[in-house]
């Protein structure tokens, strides 16, 4: 895996790249930073540009991809939008040709913008029946203390409603520019044949001006809110917490230890422990540590019997306050690290895999080959540094609830 950067316009565009010949594949994605939800300026329109993309150029573009086996996605997050490319090396040129006059020309088209608001509003509504999703929108409007948290990355019925032709066109000169791109790059090539194929994907591209990271705290003030839905024969349970730590710590392969035995081993964990297998109170439950470019935080979920959610919310505080104040044991370390060092291999399988976990390297600031390196880190630290560690962070028992449930 390689890091370089392609001066383009007076532009250094990071590109990582790997040459792998075991298929006769070519996958690419160009990741625009700082171009998701969080810096809309109406709710879903980033989402709906995806979707404009999505379109292609004309009726026939997609087919003719079809045809080739060439796959070509766009998407957006709450920080980024994303175009994947993935095609036979044979059709590299009419690939990378297609590519580049989609950039050229997305499908600003009123009929095809009406098209996907229909079909985004269809989505809504259907939505609203899908209690995980109403109750993980519910906890993040309340544990953020920001705008860009008060509606999902799809935006809602009234934010959709207003995006005009316009909207997408200053969002597309604002966001989709060189400045704010990264480019990952991996299959059967090499690379200085690649130079004049990159370049012609980039060159519809200005220069533009690279938008600055924002950065969020949860809310200082604990909630707890419901949302009642009468129909629901469940209680949904998101909870979240601050975590004060940053991807770039030296110390933060403890945060990954600690949390794996907190809730993300799955069956084994203190809270599917407690939660499942002592009391029988949900299928799952789990947390994560939940780390960002804009935000960091610890986050949950459970789904119990309505009956069962004001327990089920007193067992969660339960364990987090015991695992703060008396740490985790020997056994629980041991069985963190030989899962955290033995699965490294699994991740690291695949050509997408491995571009991927290089990709978030780069894009969290950090060195390529990070994640490997960290495994010395995890592979010698011992039970009282990783207690002490545990310890230091109690800002996780300040947690806040979000239930969808029926009080009835």
């Amino acid at each position: 895996m390689k890091l370089e950067y392609l001066d383009f316009k007076n532009t250094k565009i990071p590109l990582i790249f790997e040459e792998n010949n075991d298929l006769p594949v070519i996958v690419l994605k160009l990741v625009f930073k700082n171009c998701g939800r969080s810096f809309d300026k109406i709710p879903g329109t980033a989402r709906m540009f995806a979707r404009i993309l999505n379109e292609g150029v004309d009726d026939n573009f997609f087919k003719e991809l079809e045809l080739k086996a060439i796959n070509l996605t766009s998407s957006s997050g709450f920080e980024t939008l994303e175009i994947n490319l993935t095609l036979l090396k044979e059709y590299k040129e009419f690939a990378f040709k297609s590519l580049a006059n989609l950039l050229k020309q997305p499908r600003f088209d009123e009929k095809i913008l009406q098209k996907n608001k229909f079909l985004v509003l269809s989505e809504l509504a259907s939505k609203n029946s899908d209690f995980d999703y109403l109750a993980k929108n519910l906890l993040n409007s309340n544990v953020f203390d920001y705008e860009e948290f008060k509606s999902p990355n799809d935006g809602n019925e009234e934010s959709i409603k207003q995006i005009t032709l316009k909207d997408l066109k200053d969002f597309f000169n604002k966001h989709i520019n060189l400045g704010n791109l990264i480019i990952s790059l991996g299959g059967d090539f090499i690379k200085k044949d690649m130079q004049k194929l990159l370049e012609l994907i980039l060159s519809p591209l200005d220069k533009g001006e690279k938008i600055p990271d924002k950065k969020y705290d949860l809310t200082s003030h604990l909630k707890d809110v419901n949302l009642v839905r009468k129909e629901s024969e469940q209680a949904y349970i998101y909870f979240a917490s601050p975590f004060y730590g940053s991807i770039k710590d030296n110390d933060i392969y403890m945060a990954k230890i600690s949390h794996f035995v907190l809730g993300q081993a799955g069956f084994g964990s203190r809270i599917m422990e407690e939660i499942r297998v002592k009391r029988g109170l949900a299928y799952s439950a789990y947390s994560m540590l939940d780390l960002n470019l804009s935000y960091n935080r610890i986050f949950g979920y459970l789904q119990t019997k309505n009956e069962n959610a004001q327990e089920a919310k007193k067992i969660i505080k339960q364990v987090f306050d015991e695992f703060v104040n008396k740490g985790i044991n020997e056994e629980e370390l041991n069985q963190a690290k030989n899962f955290l060092l033995g699965s490294t291999p699994l991740r690291y399988e695949s050509l997408s895999k491995r571009l991927n976990i290089a990709f978030y390297e780069f894009y969290q600031d950090l060195e390529l080959g990070y994640y490997k390196n960290e495994l010395k880190n995890i592979e010698k630290v011992n039970l009282n540094e990783i207690n002490a560690y545990i310890k230091k962070h109690d800002e996780i028992l300040k947690l806040s609830f979000a239930s969808l449930k029926n009080e009835n």
